[in-house]
């Protein structure tokens, strides 16, 4: 091996420790919920040091930011490549786009762990996606107005605050993973009436 290697050699490695760090936390906020998870737990899980833990993320905060963002880039990815599909259809975007997200939510581990904590009770996983989602929101809403600009510039009513409009229509689906309000097809739906219904020639 040569000294050009070693530098990605390592930095494979780290990633490599750093995703099975992540989806040993995620195994363990499903077994036990976040709350009794400890720092040692995840390491041992994952197999590393626990200083190599707190080397890579910091805290047990640290963590479940990392684990938030993991996923998050996640559904992000999966909703940009539905916003490919129906790139001309702001209606069936935003419909497809909202159901691809409830439906994924239903089968994924970690947002089970989150949905199960008691809301009585100080969770900091449950406030994630509560009290401390503003930065999600902000991520999900930079991507949907990225592409509306691009692909919808006159399709919406003169007037309407589309940042407002499309940061809204996230906060609603924010509220129904948190609180499903419907089966995810009928929501979905109900999210791309809103769309219809702001636009300046619907479908």
């Amino acid at each position: 091996m040569n000294s050009s290697e070693t530098p990605t050699l390592r930095a494979a490695t780290r990633a490599l420790a750093r995703q099975r760090i992540l989806e040993a936390a995620v195994e363990l906020a499903g077994d036990t919920g976040w709350n009794a998870v400890r720092m040692v737990d995840i390491a041992t899980r994952a197999g590393v040091s626990r200083r190599t833990v707190f080397n890579e993320f910091g805290s047990k905060t640290g963590v479940l930011e990392a684990m938030s963002w993991h996923n998050t880039e996640r559904y992000l990815t999966g909703s940009l490549a539905v916003f490919e599909q129906h790139r001309d259809d702001p209606v069936a975007a935003i419909t497809a786009i909202s159901e691809f997200v409830l439906r994924t939510i239903a089968v994924d581990p970690l947002a089970a762990a989150v949905l199960a904590a008691d809301p009585q009770q100080p969770d900091e996983m449950l406030s994630m996606v509560t009290t401390q989602s503003g930065p999600f929101v902000t991520a999900a809403t930079r991507l949907a107005l990225a592409h509306a600009e691009q692909h919808w510039p006159d399709r919406f009513r003169p007037g309407l605050d589309l940042e407002f409009f499309i940061e809204s229509l996230v906060r609603l689906l924010f509220s129904h993973i948190v609180q499903p309000g419907g089966e995810p097809e009928q929501t979905a739906r109900s999210l791309g009436q809103l769309v219809r219904l702001a636009l300046t020639d619907p479908p």
